[in-house]
């Protein structure tokens, strides 16, 4: 017979949208809240700065989670304070296109309500404009070429106060300069009075009169209230295994990327990653382009060695460029909808067929990035790409779609959208009494910008409404 426990409620992740409801929730009802998270509660200290050991330590499948037909990489952590551990610190504010947008989809949203929230989240995380002096060269080298055609662009804002721009921010803070939720809501919470149990998973929901039992292994928790913000991934994961319709709705900003190959060293992997982003081909804050942003991005030699198509001397020639290269990515509101279901062995299924539009929308990008780093002083661009690695101007045509050209996103969205089958407008699940969804999940459709202020902003003000519900 495994344990019991009773509580007030159960907060399912630790990550953007899990933490702030746990430290909204905990001031009210203190200890009646526990914080589950699967993952291991790790340190400053238990983040070495080595990339092969920290990559299967801290990413969802050890850094392989993708779509079921291998064409995307979906990256995520699985530790407390989620994928805020391994992301770049961006902050950007919903961008005012959001409301009109998602209220289409059936998502009750209102900006103005909203601001607050995100005004609290900005000074909880520290959030201010990346110091010009900070810019690393990489950065500089996207906003020149930017400047010099013409482009609108601008330093994005992080989370990072005081940044010793050691170049990791994706295998964890070694400095805990990086407001990740783990050393901000996180310990909020457990401050204010919540029980924080780490490496326990959430295997199933079982109703329980007007509350839930939350199945963990030998651990039950009995509580009146269960928020599920698990992660894109790991969220409609859950809810399908408790036997409630979930999983459509699976979207994504794709990404990939391009580099500039400069005469002098860039050494990109020293500084901060990303600062500078082009807004000139966005569909947001006012921009009708296309539909995708150009941020500028260093990574380390492990990741960067897994991106570039090619093998041989290809290859080889190739990585013998790593500190001449200055790197773009392109961050495209994609328009493609998946599939998130149980695959064999309860592991997630991911499907994401991309369509004709989002293909289309890759050229674009790869073009303009070429433009740009040319502009810049670039002697040619290398692009991940199985018919063109480096080229001297920008590509008239190339073959787009998967297993020509490399694509991931660390930013998922769906899977039990506001609006949609699963959940209602403000995040709760159709049908269940005191059962929310307050994650990326719930997002019915990908906000066009680095989205963790709005998963932070949109989860305080569900914890309100929760904590109004069951006043």
């Amino acid at each position: 017979m495994g344990t019991v426990e009773r509580c007030k409620a159960v907060v399912i992740g630790s990550g953007a949208g899990g933490a702030p409801v746990a430290s909204r929730l905990a001031e009210a009802w203190g200890d009646g809240v526990v914080l589950l998270e699967a993952g291991p509660n790790l340190q400053a200290s238990d983040f070495n700065q080595i990339e092969r050991e920290m990559i299967p330590k801290l990413y969802a499948q050890r850094g392989m989670q993708a779509t079921e037909d291998g064409s995307v990489a979906v990256l995520q952590a699985s530790c407390v304070g989620g994928t805020t551990v391994v992301n770049d610190a961006l902050c950007l504010r919903p961008p005012p296109e959001l409301e009109e947008r998602w209220r289409a989809l059936g998502a009750e949203v209102s900006l103005k309500a909203l601001a607050p929230y995100v005004e609290q989240v900005e000074q909880e995380l520290g959030v201010e404009q990346v110091p010009r002096a900070m810019t690393n060269r990489a950065n500089y080298l996207v906003g020149l070429g930017a400047a010099r055609l013409g482009w609108k662009g601008e330093r994005m804002h992080h989370n990072a106060p005081g940044c010793p721009e050691c170049g990791l921010r994706h295998l964890g803070c070694s400095y805990d300069a990086k407001r990740s939720m783990n050393v901000s809501y996180v310990p909020r919470a457990v401050r204010a009075g919540a029980r924080l149990k780490s490496m326990t998973k959430a295997e199933r929901l079982v109703p329980r009169g007007d509350g839930w039992r939350v199945e963990c292994g030998d651990l039950v928790l009995e509580a009146d209230h269960v928020v599920v913000a698990a992660g894109v991934v790991q969220t409609p994961m859950l809810l399908l295994r408790s036997g409630i319709h979930a999983g459509e709705g699976f979207q994504m900003h794709l990404q990939t990327l391009a580099w500039g190959d400069f005469a002098e060293p860039v050494d990109g992997f020293n500084g901060i990653p990303m600062v500078y982003s082009v807004l000139e081909f966005s569909d947001v804050y006012g921009h009708t382009g296309p539909g995708f942003m150009i941020e500028g991005v260093s990574t380390q030699p492990l990741a960067f060695s897994t991106q570039p198509q090619g093998q041989g001397e290809v290859h080889a020639e190739v990585l013998r460029r790593y500190r001449h290269l200055a790197g773009a990515m392109m961050v495209l509101r994609a328009s493609t909808r998946g599939t998130i279901a149980l695959g064999p062995e309860g592991r997630p299924r991911i499907d994401y067929p991309l369509q004709p539009h989002d293909i289309e929308r890759v050229l674009p990008f790869y073009q303009r990035a070429v433009e740009m780093f040319l502009a810049a002083g670039a002697s040619r661009v290398l692009l991940p790409h199985r018919e063109a690695n480096f080229v001297t101007r920008p590509p008239a045509d190339l073959r787009i779609g998967p297993g020509w050209t490399y694509f991931y996103t660390a930013h998922p969205f769906g899977g039990a959208c506001r609006g949609g089958p699963t959940v209602d407008g403000v995040g709760q699940v159709r049908g269940q009494r005191n059962l929310w969804v307050l994650d990326a999940s719930a997002f019915p459709e990908a906000p066009g910008v680095n989205p963790q202020t709005i998963i932070c902003s949109l989860a305080l003000e569900g914890a309100e409404r929760l904590l109004a519900a069951a006043a």
